[in-house]
């Protein structure tokens, strides 16, 4: 159903002009993996696509990375976005991290894609059907949400040894918190469990702890692999001390321009009355659109660079912004959406701090029907 729905989607946007782009700075991709790898010599990076490349496009992000050889795996959430991956021709391999049924597994015929076990139960089940398939075993080393408990260990690793386990992983809790007593105790007992591992199955190839924010403890963690999500797409956790370049900007054109009367309101509930005579613009963007609600009268959109505040409630598929201060605005103007310019009052990082949400949050909600394009910028 949903690969169905994906097509059709594809298949009519290439009927019109579409209004909004979702542009997509292959270099920027490029040069924050560099980053990364700079950062964490001795590890090897997978690059994390799960939740539609963090809103970026899965089947985009995919195609920016296909031709890095240095990728051991890609990560996705779910068998869905693995099956994508695979029909748009990328061979790249593929680490499933979230949660696949046991049925799913065993009946899969996706090449060279191994799924996460979190759980002895599935491990047993996988043991006694025989399952020939990669895969990697998730340990719960402290966040409680998912993950072979440790001290189910032993019986893991008897059962393991029936499979082709190519990885072992775990998931830190608060990695951005360098006081964090939750994560220090973490790294203790994954470090003992990574030695205890590679003495009873050195067949492992992997072993992969950290996210992100996760690479700034490169030197305490015993690993050879991390997962990067966030960092990837150029935004900074918080305690990485490199360079990163935010990799998405959203753009539109300006529908309409109009002059507003002193004591004039704009949008639903009457919630901006103008104070002056004002000229606005009209965006044919909204909260579907993924401009947050939680903007409205508080948040901004740019135009040639002028910071254009967004006055109004901000509707399902309409916003308005103030450019009485902006010049050689007419219908037809471009608009940008989001930034990509960190520190921007509309860069990601300002938006989820205006709605006191995170920068995952605002990009996952960029809808997947907006079309993304590939920049070199």
């Amino acid at each position: 159903m949903y690969l169905q729905k994906l097509r059709d989607w594809k298949k009519a946007q290439r009927k019109w002009q579409p209004l909004i782009t979702v542009e997509i700075n292959r270099t920027a991709i490029i040069n924050n993996l560099a980053q990364i790898r700079k950062l964490t010599p001795r590890w090897q990076i997978a690059p994390v696509l799960k939740a539609n490349a963090y809103g970026h496009g899965l089947s985009v992000v995919a195609d920016i990375l296909k031709t890095d050889k240095q990728i051991p795996l890609i990560c996705v959430d779910s068998y869905i976005e693995a099956e994508i991956i695979r029909r748009q021709g990328i061979k790249t391999p593929l680490l499933v991290i979230g949660y696949t049924p046991e049925h799913t597994i065993i009946h899969n015929t996706l090449r060279d894609t191994a799924f996460t076990v979190g759980s002895l139960e599935l491990l047993v089940a996988l043991s006694k059907r025989h399952y020939p398939g990669k895969i990697h075993l998730k340990f719960d080393t402290g966040m409680h949400r998912q993950g072979i408990g440790l001290p189910d260990v032993s019986a893991a690793l008897k059962y393991g040894k029936k499979l082709s386990v190519e990885g072992i992983f775990s998931h830190l809790s608060d990695a951005d918190n360098p006081v964090s007593k939750t994560v220090s105790r973490q790294i203790q007992k994954w470090n003992a469990l990574v030695t205890e591992i590679k003495r009873i199955m050195p067949q492992v190839r992997y072993f992969h702890l950290s996210n992100s924010a996760g690479l700034a403890l490169y030197h305490k963690i015993e690993a050879n692999l991390a997962r990067t999500g966030i960092a990837l797409y150029g935004i900074n956790p918080g305690n990485l001390p490199i360079n990163l370049k935010p990799a998405l900007r959203i753009k539109t054109v300006i529908s309409e321009v109009r002059q507003l009367q002193k004591r004039d309101s704009v949008g639903y509930n009457d919630t901006f009355t103008a104070r002056k005579m004002m000229r606005i613009a009209t965006v044919p963007v909204g909260y579907y659109e993924g401009v947050d609600r939680r903007l409205s009268n508080k948040g901004s959109f740019s135009v040639a660079g002028e910071i254009a505040p967004i006055i109004g409630r901000v509707s399902m598929d309409i916003s308005s912004c103030d450019i009485t201060s902006i010049s050689d605005v007419e219908p037809g103007s471009e608009i940008t959406i989001i930034s990509d310019e960190a520190g921007q009052p509309n860069s990601v990082e300002e938006i989820a701090h205006i709605c006191n949400a995170i920068p995952y949050e605002i990009l996952v909600h960029i809808p997947v029907h907006l079309r993304r394009v590939i920049v070199n910028e």
